[in-house]
């Protein structure tokens, strides 16, 4: 708490639990989540990035199966079920530390698949061809989640700081304002790596002789130690990226200070962010099943109150219709109506998305605070200059 301690023997009437307990904004960040307008910008979110990953299909821009497969001349090391294990020889985690990539199947497969999307293009072995398909995907989703990331993280920061909320069309104007900082956060760093990759590939170049691999053997020590700074860089980009859209929400900055206190924050405070995430994603659970309640039961008392009017039979024949069976199936009204069930579907997936820019929302105001000293409640209201917008 941020007040002084109260002398012996008195009374302590209240407890502010937001000093107390700053991590506690989490809660409320959920909570926001499941405003009309997060709702609504994530769905549209969801629909753009399927709406360009299906032209990439449409385009030839595919990639390959994305897991977690090693790569081609895997160590076999003995398990202790006495079965051999297979890891990749450029990944020391896999040997000493294996269970923690059994943590990955408790994450939801969109936040896992999009991270192995990421990941595709930063392996070695992957092709020139799925590598730029990989980039063409990524740049899609980031382009998408810069407009309607930036757009949901400006609601929720405005409502975390009891700001007068905006409704989906000023937030979507916002994001449709402030995309190009929240894109070229991302661009710029990957720029740098590239340009730091540049030794390596020289490197790469002379490996393809035996005097080369000799010289890289000799040499490679120095050249782990230069790619500490491509980790911190391609680390900190994807586990800073959301701290990165969450500050051109709430501060109205520009590309450079983005980066800068993103990168500051999480590397200051790794643990906390850590914590944070952990905390979120706990939070999830009972959020995610209170979204698919109120799902199944917008969808099932619909028809529930249909049924009085239809009777039992008509309603059990519409029930088989809606999934693409019985006489019905093949009717106008039974298309429409199996849209708009698809279209309750395609709301309840979005919803994980709204809820991930809340909490990356809240968990940037709450580093910051942890950081910086900067109240929760403070945002950016004007444009740096006073210019309001």
């Amino acid at each position: 708490m941020t007040t002084a301690p109260a002398p012996s023997g008195s009374i302590v009437h209240e407890i502010r639990w937001s000093d107390a307990l700053p991590w506690w904004i989490l809660f409320r960040a959920a909570g926001a989540a499941f405003s009309p307008t997060v709702i609504l910008l994530a769905a549209l979110g969801a629909a753009a990035v399927w709406a360009g990953w299906s032209a990439a299909d449409r385009a030839g821009l595919t990639v390959p199966a994305v897991g977690l497969a090693p790569a081609d001349g895997g160590l076999a090391l003995p398990s202790p079920s006495g079965g051999p294990v297979t890891v990749d020889p450029l990944a020391p985690s896999g040997t000493v530390l294996g269970w923690v990539r059994s943590l990955s199947t408790w994450l939801p497969d969109h936040v896992t698949e999009a991270a192995r999307l990421v990941a595709l293009p930063f392996r070695p072995t992957t092709a020139a061809a799925a590598a730029a398909a990989a980039l063409a995907r990524v740049g899609w989703f980031v382009l998408v989640w810069a407009i309607f990331g930036t757009a949901i993280s400006r609601c929720v920061a405005l409502k975390l700081a009891g700001e007068e909320p905006i409704g989906p069309v000023g937030a979507l104007a916002y994001g449709s304002k402030k995309w190009p900082p929240a894109f070229n956060s991302m661009l710029l760093v990957l720029v740098g790596i590239a340009a730091l990759s540049v030794p390596g590939a020289l490197l790469g170049l002379a490996m393809r002789t035996e005097w080369g691999l000799a010289l890289a053997g000799a040499v490679w020590p120095l050249v782990l130690l230069g790619a500490v700074v491509l980790a911190i860089l391609a680390v900190g980009l994807i586990a800073a990226w959301p701290l990165m859209v969450a500050a051109i929400g709430v501060e109205r900055g520009d590309s450079f200070q983005a980066i800068s206190t993103a990168f500051s924050y999480l590397y200051q405070r790794p643990l906390h962010y850590a914590f944070y995430l952990l905390v979120g994603l706990l939070v999830a659970v009972p959020a995610l099943a209170a979204a698919g309640l109120f799902a199944d039961a917008t969808g099932t008392l619909a028809m529930w109150a249909a049924s009085f009017g239809m009777g039992h039979e008509r309603t059990a024949m519409v029930i088989e219709g809606l999934g693409a069976a019985g006489p019905l199936a093949d009717t106008w009204g039974m298309g429409a109506l199996r849209f708009w069930s698809r279209g309750l579907v395609t709301l309840l997936a979005s919803f994980g998305w709204g809820y991930f820019w809340a909490i990356a929302t809240a968990a940037y105001l709450v580093l910051r605070q942890d950081v910086d000293g900067t109240p929760l409640d403070e945002v950016v209201l004007d444009e740096p200059g006073g210019q309001a917008s």
